[in-house]
């Protein structure tokens, strides 16, 4: 008589399968709240503990760890191993079921406080899972309710599960308690000052994906943090999200965080640039000044709104063509219009959610880097140069250094009465990318504001902004040749502000 054993903390699926193997013949053993769920359905059960010998201690907390139970999952189908386990009268187990106690789902609750947390820091699951796909020759090992209806297929028909389906189980096995221990390391690490010497990032695959950059790569989107809102991406009308979509998502989704407030708020970004932003108190107009401010890149683009989507602004956008529109809503009126254009994706995603981490892979690894998240105040960037700030020029300063953080370096925005009208992003020198910004701005520059995601190391760029009469000049000083910048500055009219923040962005 072959053996299964389960125990699992979720129990709403393990019914189907649990029926399938008695049926089968098979002896089930498992633990004491499977145990009870599965008697109730009039499946027959052999507890561990008349297994063992040993009742279960510490409040539930040791159950299952005991050489009468790893020795039967570890064993190999050998006559010498099957006949150590019957000397132990320790039949072999061939089947181990389990899913782990919810800490991922714990995680979700904020408010939790450190002892929950352990508790839900599951021990003898992950063990009985490393044991059976280990020995996954010998051992099928069961994780995933996906895998399920396989294994019963097998069991009803009663013949033996293939060598290269027990491999694969083993293998998401082996991901799964590595994914697991991942959320426990980061939650145990949070608020540590010293970076850990081992790191491993965490995800499930949640998504099928178009593609990836390009048609020939294959993609997916995986995601390590259950609250985040690519967990569940609530995609209202439109085709398959691509690689491509995602990135420029997630990076709209940050910048749409940055403009949370009464005022409207619109920005399209192109290949993770942002070609187009405004503010305004209207979102028609927010909109009509963001798409204004680079009609020909925001071809194809995706659009991001800080308000609920509104039938307006809706019928003007339904008239260019553009990849996703991303809003924390949408109203009926502007659903009915855009999903008239059949591959439009309209992507329903409130803001809120704060990423703290920043990995970019290399060949055979990872850099890690914590996210470009400062908090600046505009009133601290020193006037080096030229009179102090209006009004409204401090206004176009807070709006601008907002979005350059999110201009590829080199990079250059151009923003005058809260409109980016300019963008030079990507460029190997810094004064390539001023003039591009300048060339690539469609309204008159004179009184704009210009701002840099790092310093100029020559007096060049702020010669060439006041030669197209730009009034002000934000970066962030740093550079051996500063005293040559500002006195450039000074010269020629123009209010140079140092940040004191760089915002590259590579």
């Amino acid at each position: 008589m072959k053996r299964a054993l389960i125990s699992v903390y979720h129990k709403s699926t393990i019914d189907g399968i649990a029926a399938a193997l008695h049926k089968a013949g098979w002896e089930i053993v498992s633990t004491g709240g499977t145990a009870a769920y599965l008697k109730g359905r009039n499946i027959p059960v052999s507890d561990v503990s008349g297994i063992t010998n040993f009742p279960e201690i510490l409040d539930g907390r040791v159950k299952t760890l005991h050489p009468l139970i790893f020795g039967p999952i570890l064993a190999r189908n050998t006559s010498a191993h099957l006949r150590q386990l019957e000397e132990f009268r320790a039949p072999k187990i061939d089947l181990v079921i389990i899913n782990f106690y919810p800490f991922e789902a714990a995680l979700e609750k904020r408010s939790a406080d450190l002892d929950a947390m352990l508790e839900n820091i599951d021990i003898g699951g992950p063990a009985m899972v490393r044991a059976a796909a280990k020995n996954f020759k010998d051992t099928i090992v069961l994780i995933d309710e996906k895998d399920f209806g396989t294994i019963t297929a097998f069991i009803a028909g009663g013949a033996e599960v293939p060598l290269d389906v027990r491999k694969s189980l083993a293998q998401k096995a082996f991901a799964y308690t590595s994914f697991y221990d991942s959320l426990v390391a980061a939650y145990l690490g949070q608020g540590a000052g010293v970076p850990p010497d081992y790191m491993t990032i965490g995800g499930r695959r949640v998504q099928a994906l178009r593609y990836g950059e390009n048609p020939h790569q294959s993609a997916f989107l995986a995601i390590g943090d259950r609250s985040s809102p690519f967990a569940a991406i609530d995609q209202l009308h439109g085709k398959e999200l691509s690689f491509n979509n995602i990135l420029d998502l997630a990076m709209m989704y940050e910048l749409l965080n940055d403009f949370q407030g009464k005022k409207h708020f619109a920005a399209i970004v192109k290949h993770q640039n942002p070609c187009g932003a405004a503010a305004a108190p209207a979102q028609l107009a927010a909109f009509r000044a963001a798409f204004a401010g680079d009609p020909r890149s925001a071809y194809g683009g995706i659009v991001g709104l800080n308000h609920r989507l509104e039938a307006e602004a809706a019928a003007a956008m339904g008239e260019i063509f553009f990849e996703v529109i991303i809003a924390p809503d949408f109203s009926e009126e502007a659903l009915k219009t855009l999903r008239r254009k059949k591959n439009l994706r309209l992507i329903r995603m409130p803001a809120g959610y704060v990423e703290k981490a920043d990995f970019k892979t290399i060949p055979g690894g990872f850099v890690y880097q914590s996210r470009d998240t400062v908090a600046f105040d505009v009133d601290t960037f020193e006037l080096k140069a030229g009179k102090p700030l209006g009004k409204k020029e401090k206004a176009d300063v807070e709006f601008g250094w907002k979005i350059i953080k999110y201009v590829k370096s080199n990079g250059i925005a151009i923003v005058k009465n809260l409109q980016l009208i300019g963008v030079g992003a990507g460029q190997a020198s810094r004064i390539d990318s001023v003039e591009l910004a300048i060339h690539k701005s469609r309204s008159p520059v004179s009184g704009a504001v210009l701002l840099s995601d790092a310093f100029f190391p020559f007096p060049d760029s702020i010669e060439l902004a006041a030669r197209h009469k730009i009034a002000v000049v934000v970066e962030t000083g740093g550079s051996v040749k500063d005293p040559d910048v500002i006195l450039t500055a000074q010269k020629l009219n123009v209010s140079l502000l140092f940040s004191g923040i760089r915002h590259f962005r590579h």
